[in-house]
């Protein structure tokens, strides 16, 4: 029988983990130390030729519907701002690390990162709302949070597809699937991963618990909540690799009826509003990623 301990000793026995670029990790740095600069940000950039030249033609692409060619990463920050293009950079670069994983009938790759997208889009418009200062740390968490659906996907393929399979079998959630057919999660093989790429703390604990986050945890662990909502509405509305749809109603789970609580600014706030302007966040996601996608398959056939 497939437990925690079986996974864990295959890990260990991995010698080519998949690396996170160098100016994604330095990002990440940065962001956590909360000073970037548009300086440091550009020096960053341009010590990345091919990177640049990702950003120039994804900025000039009509994503951005602006009037004149961006010539340069100084330009492109003025044009879409610091902190799109920090987002920019950072998705582009994680992006290539997994883009050729391999595929089947349940696990799309696109699928993934448009829910890995969302949700961090997500987390941040919650987070902008509520005037916290947990912006780029959750939407770097929120592309993130499900990284390890990735470990699972490219070491033991076929042992996921056993979750799958239990997911529509027994009419349960993707994560719940995975704890009682395998005995070991995403959120366990992503926290492996977020060890294995020396990533911060904060964003570490983001990937291990944005599912066992507890009402209780609200106040102290904000950017776990925040993720974890995040995650919980981009999955009812659809965006994301389980297998079944997702019929919970977000006003029923624990953590966001905390969160009310907590912020009552989100009160005030209409949940039917707030769905519309999640649902334009969505589809912006989309853009996104089919925005990414071209430009790695126009790098490949050409």
């Amino acid at each position: 029988m497939l437990d925690k301990e079986y996974f864990l000793q295959e890990l260990k026995q991995i010698k080519e983990v998949p690396t996170l670029p160098q100016v994604a990790f330095k990002l990440i740095v940065l962001i956590s130390e909360n000073n970037s600069s548009v300086r440091e940000i550009a020096r960053l950039i341009e010590d990345d030729p091919p990177l640049v030249a990702k950003i120039l033609r994804l900025v000039n692409s009509g994503y951005y519907s602006l009037r004149n060619e961006v010539k340069n990463i100084r330009q492109a920050v003025v044009l879409i701002g610091l902190e799109e293009l920090r987002n920019l950079l950072f998705a582009l670069s994680v992006f290539s690390t997994f883009y050729h994983i391999k595929e089947n009938e349940h696990f799309s790759f696109l699928k993934f990162w448009k829910h890995s997208a969302a949700t961090g889009k997500v987390a941040a418009v919650l987070s902008k709302y509520l005037d916290l200062n947990l912006t780029h740390t959750v939407f770097i968490g929120g592309l993130l949070h499900d990284f390890g659906r990735l470990v699972l996907q490219l070491y033991f393929q076929e042992e996921y597809l056993q979750a799958f399979h239990y997911s529509v079998e027994h009419h349960i959630p993707l994560y719940q699937a995975e704890r009682e057919a395998l005995n070991f999660a995403h959120d366990e093989a992503g926290y492996w991963l977020a060890k294995q790429w020396n990533l911060p703390e904060d964003l570490a604990l983001i990937i291990r618990d944005h599912h066992r986050v507890i009402p209780e945890w609200v106040k102290e662990n904000t950017a776990i909540a925040l993720v974890h909502a995040g995650n919980r509405i981009t999955n009812i509305w659809g965006v994301g690799i389980e297998p079944l749809p997702v019929m919970e109603l977000l006003e029923d789970d624990p953590v966001w009826q905390e969160m009310l609580k907590v912020f009552p600014k989100l009160e005030k706030f209409p949940l039917e509003e707030m769905t519309r302007v999640f649902d334009m966040q969505l589809e912006e996601a989309e853009i996104f990623v089919d925005r990414i996608s071209e430009l790695h398959h126009q790098e490949e056939s050409g």
